[in-house]
């Protein structure tokens, strides 16, 4: 079940929300929020709920013996457990099928049965800073069951995050938010994710897998590049929009989550652009490895191995093959430049040189990589990249003619332009979603929800199933 379905728009959410706003007064209202979160994971993954029941009795009762003992080795085996978990469910597969490249052939039987269940990595990681953050004493062990199964299994983020730390969301659990006012500007913020969901990120998936599907032969110059750019916009409008509609939602029931985006390709260097995506990940990567392996205090040298197996993990946290892994080296090889060049300073340059020039097309070439089936896509996608003076470089695949429609053109350039725009404007969208400042913001609220509703009934009505790119992950 996903956000942009017709069960959920249509079904699953009036009636959580109902469930939700019944109880929010009442002790019940952990509960209310768990057993809906459990018949929508139930709903996507079916048996592999078991799983999820298990991280989270894992979590919640070594975060309580952590409580009691301060034990680094209790901490150790809860991190241990969380970790063997994924591992087993996401990497299995990939690890047996490079021992298969010796002329073994594990992965064609034992792993080829296993199937990933739905957000593992973002509740794993959920679940490791909450166990961690007890460790250091930032937060008490939760003593209800309940409401950090509320919390751990909360459906908004669930399946794509944002990776939300129990300490920002505990009091808002026990006593949320109650006021018109907030639900409005929820439901305005998740119209708005639905939107560049909907509307943007689905149709530059036209023009995107129709590059991709291209044979590596017959990839051109343009074909490479607007497939890529393509991507760009599909997987920044897909996931921000996510990140968006788990806000809203989130907002509905009366809990706060922090901003997951914030304008990331008006950055003008990786390093910024990294402070930008993705939010959440990036400061759970900071704050869970990248300091406890030193950080930047022990010498330029040390920083520099420690951005690396900072982004290996980060690319293998995103899926178990070598191009995420190369994609996650490929950033951290531009942040370790970054450093030798700008020093400390590599995140607050200035310029939309830089951003145009310098980071845009790094960050599409990375994409590709991102995108890629396997290193041969890659492969042949980079060189026509870099050939514009082939003999067919500027002509266009077949697949690439019927995918590029009017609508999919006017959309790619429409939503380039607002993408990689200087980052000192807030669209119309997050403005109605703020809180009132004025009495012109409920009038705008209503505008904005009967507006956007009337155009994604058109687009949402007809579709077919088009899951969240991170769904995978």
């Amino acid at each position: 079940m996903v956000f942009s379905s017709q069960v959920f728009v249509f079904f699953f959410l009036p009636a959580a929300l109902f469930a939700g706003i019944a109880t929010r007064h009442s002790r019940y209202f952990p509960l209310t929020v768990f057993l809906s979160s459990m018949v929508f994971f139930f709903w996507s993954s079916g048996a592999l709920t078991l799983v999820f029941l298990a991280s989270i009795t894992i979590n919640f009762l070594g975060a309580l013996l952590i409580d009691k003992t301060r034990s680094r080795g209790v901490l150790i085996g809860v991190v241990a457990a969380n970790l063997a978990i994924l591992g087993f469910f996401k990497y299995t597969a990939f690890l047996l099928s490079n021992v298969d490249l010796t002329g073994l052939e594990f992965a064609k039987g034992f792993a080829a049965n296993i199937v990933l269940p739905i957000g593992i990595s973002f509740y794993t990681f959920q679940g490791i800073s909450y166990v961690i953050d007890v460790w250091r004493g930032e937060v008490a062990a939760a003593r209800n069951p309940i409401l950090f199964g509320a919390y751990q299994s909360f459906f908004p983020q669930l399946i794509a995050g944002p990776i939300v730390r129990y300490r920002d969301v505990a009091a808002d659990f026990r006593a949320p938010a109650t006021s018109l006012e907030l639900f409005n500007a929820g439901a305005c913020r998740f119209m708005l994710g639905l939107a560049k969901k909907v509307i943007i990120a689905d149709t530059a998936a036209r023009a995107a897998d129709a590059a991709f599907a291209v044979t590596n032969g017959d990839v051109t110059f343009a074909t490479a590049w607007i497939g890529a750019i393509a991507y760009t916009i599909q997987i920044y409008f897909d996931f921000s929009g996510y990140s968006d509609m788990a806000i809203g939602i989130a907002m509905m029931f009366g809990i706060r989550f922090r901003e997951n985006f914030n304008h990331p390709y008006a950055a003008r260097t990786v390093t910024e652009f990294w402070r930008r995506w993705h939010i959440s990940l990036s400061t759970w990567f900071r704050d869970y490895l990248y300091v406890p392996l030193g950080g930047n205090r022990r010498g330029p040298a040390r920083t520099y191995v420690n951005l690396a197996i900072v982004f290996f993990a980060t690319g293998l946290w995103h899926g178990a093959a070598w191009t995420f892994v190369l994609w996650g080296l490929y950033h951290g090889a531009f942040l370790i430049l970054e450093r030798l060049v700008w020093g400390r300073q590599a995140g607050d340059q200035r310029g939309a040189f830089l951003r145009l020039v310098y980071l845009a097309p790094v960050v599409v070439f990375g994409w590709v990589l991102f995108k890629a089936n396997d290193l041969a896509q890659f492969t042949a996608f980079a060189t026509a990249m870099v050939s514009p003076l082939a003999g067919d470089a500027w002509s266009l695949a077949p697949l690439m003619v019927v995918a590029l429609t009017p609508l999919t053109v006017f959309v790619l350039l429409l939503a380039s332009a607002a993408a990689f725009a200087q980052g000192h404007y807030t669209p119309f969208g997050v403005v109605v979603a703020r809180p009132a400042r004025s009495r012109f913001v409920e009038p705008a609220r209503a505008l904005f929800i009967a507006a956007t509703g009337l155009l994604l009934a058109l687009f949402i009505l007809p579709q077919a199933y088009s899951p969240f790119l991170y769904f995978r992950f």
